[in-house]
């Protein structure tokens, strides 16, 4: 059983050591910058971006597809990974290097571009954006399912054997607690702006409190909800206690985020809006990377593995990336209410898929306990033939000195 943790860690570490490589990431550059910059040129439509827009986030993601396609092969590696050297990334060279390696994304982005406007025609450009937009509500319910599998694969790492999930009152109050722990920080912080509470007007404070009220709320709720699916026979229940919370408290950051977007909260800037949305959407490319390189280490399927998984999940953040940009254009409303709607709906469907998220983890392999008694039988039967073969010599001696 040690030996199978041993490796199960060892190949959750190789995840995350693909995901943090320096290898990959000029391209996360790539997604970060392309996406804030396309967002502002559609909103003030510079050079007729407002049109264009749509067409080059769906180039972009197309084209990262591919590079997820083309990656597991030598060439596709030799063409778009960048080789550190051991060196870092502080260094002239590696930039260098990183700037070429995106070269072959933008050479097929601009192809899927050329040829979109010439099928489409540039008058019909505007559809490319309509269905950006169309898929926000989409991207938003995909984003709550790929952070639900995420935790779901984090609760299958940690389990071990069959033991029962904490639950009863107890075990309410302390994660309602560890969860208003959590959330009052980010609450004074983007709520009050870092600033005295009291000094706030009054329906700042109720708004406040009631979002805080919701939160204890939903925390009884969801306990009654997942008791269930946590306290089934033969499941290793705290286990599952930590994966549901994991589930739980990153949908309360959504609530937040979505909180304190509406219009009867206080108002923030743009700029901070898009570092948020960027921490939030590199969160769910990275639960969404390390999900696929699990699945595709257990079914076996080399475009889902490593690096490969990498662009699966930029392709995903430039098509997120793009439905925001489209929906706020095409509504001519701001940034704050698109967002506002697309973390509700995240929010939302991560609650409401909980029992099935927490079905996912499974029970523990029957394997593991079975192996271990089998492993202490024969330790103890080796040292009984080992005693036996002991005492026999023993009376051989005796015998032979008589």
């Amino acid at each position: 059983m040690d030996r199978g943790r041993k490796e199960g860690y060892q190949k959750s570490e190789g995840i995350l050591r693909i995901i943090s490589s320096p290898s990959t990431l000029p391209h996360f550059v790539v997604l970060a910058v392309l996406s804030a910059t396309l967002y502002v040129s559609m909103r003030i439509d510079w050079f007729g971006s407002e049109n264009q827009g749509g067409a080059i986030f769906l180039s972009l993601s197309i084209a990262y597809m591919i590079a997820a396609l083309v990656q597991p092969s030598r060439v596709g590696r030799w063409m778009l990974t960048v080789d550190s050297g051991g060196k870092g990334i502080l260094n002239r060279k590696y930039w260098i290097q990183g700037v070429v390696k995106v070269l072959p994304i933008f050479a097929a982005a601009t192809g899927i571009w050329y040829a979109s406007i010439t099928i489409v025609g540039n008058d019909n450009l505007g559809n490319f954006k309509l269905f950006l937009a169309m898929m926000f509500v989409a991207m938003s319910l995909f984003q709550g399912i790929t952070l639900s599998m995420g935790w779901t694969v984090y609760g299958k790492r940690i389990q071990s054997s069959s033991r029962a999930s904490r639950s009863g009152g107890l075990s309410l109050l302390l994660r309602n607690v560890i969860s208003l722990v959590i959330l009052l920080p980010l609450v004074w912080w983007f709520g009050y702006g870092a600033e005295n509470p009291s000094n706030a007007n009054l329906s700042t404070n109720i708004a406040w409190l009631i979002f805080l009220l919701l939160i204890v709320f939903l925390g009884v709720l969801m306990e009654r909800y997942t008791k269930n699916s946590r306290g089934k026979d033969g499941v290793d229940g705290i286990a599952l206690d930590r994966a549901y919370f994991l589930i739980f408290i990153t949908s309360c950051w959504h609530l937040l985020s979505s909180w304190r977007r509406a219009p009867f909260t206080a108002s923030q800037s743009t700029p901070t809006l898009l570092i948020e949305e960027g921490v939030l959407m590199s969160i769910s490319i990275l639960l969404a990377v390390w999900s696929l390189s699990k699945r595709g280490q257990k079914k076996g399927w080399r475009i889902f593995q490593g690096q490969s998984a990498i662009f699966w999940g930029i392709s995903f953040g430039f098509v997120y990336s793009g439905s925001i940009s489209s929906l706020t254009v095409l509504s001519e409303g701001s940034l704050m209410i698109t967002t506002a709607i697309g973390h509700a709906i995240t929010a939302i469907v991560m609650l409401a898929i909980s029992p099935i998220a927490l079905s996912w983890i499974g029970e523990p392999s029957p394997l593991e306990e079975p192996k271990e008694v089998s492993d202490r039988q024969e330790q103890v039967h080796d040292a009984n033939v080992m005693k036996i073969q002991k005492t026999a010599d023993d009376e051989d001696i005796v015998e032979l000195l008589d």
